[in-house]
């Protein structure tokens, strides 16, 4: 499969702005959720993609930003900014809604989401100040708890999960940002990485846990990828990508193949292609016109190929093929489920 685009779609009128997405390969489906009040879910047939469905939420669940899908049980979360923020729970087999539990007080703006699917739970990073992340037990669709992060470890907007150690991380918006490393067996905060001058807003996040690092996306211009070790929670190197290759909101990792991929928030519609082993950038994609503010991706690892939202009205949804491997690439990697 080579790195190119494949195809696109335009969404219906008023399905705009597509900041959440989840994937059910088995069943072959997107789910990509809408900042709009209400918010809209939008369900695509991957192997067409062809828009097979929209699922209007109720008028106060308004402006989704971050999703996560319990593909096991046939269930997808999504978190909404209101204030307190809701989780709409979707049921996916006959593409419904099954309700919304509302948060507490001081629990506003949710931005980014991993779920545990193993042991049962989600976590939201919401926007408040200091950040709070929010632990949804999801067999009875309840909160079960709250970690409030320190001062200034605000607007937690990416995160990845290493569920097979028992952590998560989460992203700052912040200058620079921060990585907040959270035990999840008992919701503790168990350290904190500042990065450099310049490595700023951490909006997009991807995790190889076979390797053991992770990989922050900056929203600065030119964007900058940053490679975390996970074990001592270390700062390895930075990637500087080329001029206009800014804004990286939306990313995902190729498990089978050794790549990550970045999609620009911006009017130049690149997609950057990383390659793990070095740690190098290997090229761009530039779509085509109106395929411009990409802010959601998912994967499909088993067909090779990547979905790219974007923030235009109405919205259009991008198909690329992802890269072949390259020489001497025999390992696999894990992929965590992010925002």
């Amino acid at each position: 499969m080579a790195f190119e685009r494949i195809s696109g779609i335009e969404l219906s009128a008023g399905e705009k702005w597509l900041r959440a997405a989840a994937i059910d390969q088995p069943n072959g489906f997107a789910y990509f959720g809408t900042y709009t009040t209400p918010a809209i879910v939008i369900k695509v047939a991957l192997s067409t993609l062809a828009r097979v469905g929209a699922l209007t939420l109720e008028a106060d669940e308004t402006g989704l930003h971050a999703a996560v899908i319990d593909q096991p049980n046939g269930f997808a979360y999504f978190g909404d900014f209101s204030n307190p923020a809701k989780v709409i729970k979707v049921q996916l087999s006959d593409f419904t809604r099954v309700g919304a539990l509302t948060l507490e007080a001081g629990e506003p703006w949710l931005f980014s989401a991993v779920i545990d699917q193993p042991n049962g739970f989600a976590y939201f990073g919401n926007g408040s100040w200091p950040g709070k992340i929010i632990k949804v037990q999801l067999s009875d669709f309840t909160r079960v708890g709250a970690l409030t992060l320190e001062a200034d470890e605000n607007d937690l907007r990416s995160a990845v999960i290493d569920t097979t150690s028992g952590f998560a991380y989460f992203g700052t918006e912040s200058s620079p940002g921060r990585v907040i490393k959270v035990l999840l067996s008992d919701l503790t905060r168990v350290g904190a990485l500042t990065l450099e001058t310049g490595e700023n807003n951490l909006r997009s996040a991807v995790i190889d846990t076979a390797s053991g690092f992770a990989y922050f996306g900056t929203d600065t211009d030119p964007g900058k990828v940053i490679k975390v070790r996970l074990s001592d929670l270390a700062r390895i190197g930075t990637l500087t990508l080329e001029t206009n290759e800014s804004n990286l909101e939306a990313a995902v990792i190729d498990t089978v193949n050794g790549f990550a991929y970045f999609g620009t928030d911006n009017t130049s519609r690149f997609i950057v292609q990383i390659k793990l082993s070095d740690f190098t950038r290997v090229g761009a994609l530039t779509l085509e016109a109106g395929e411009d503010y990409i802010q959601s991706a998912v994967i499909d690892t088993t067909n090779g190929f990547i979905y790219f939202g974007n923030e235009d009205d109405p919205s259009r949804i991008v198909k690329v093929g992802t890269a072949e491997a390259p020489p001497g690439l025999n390992h696999l990697m894990f992929m965590g489920v992010g925002s």
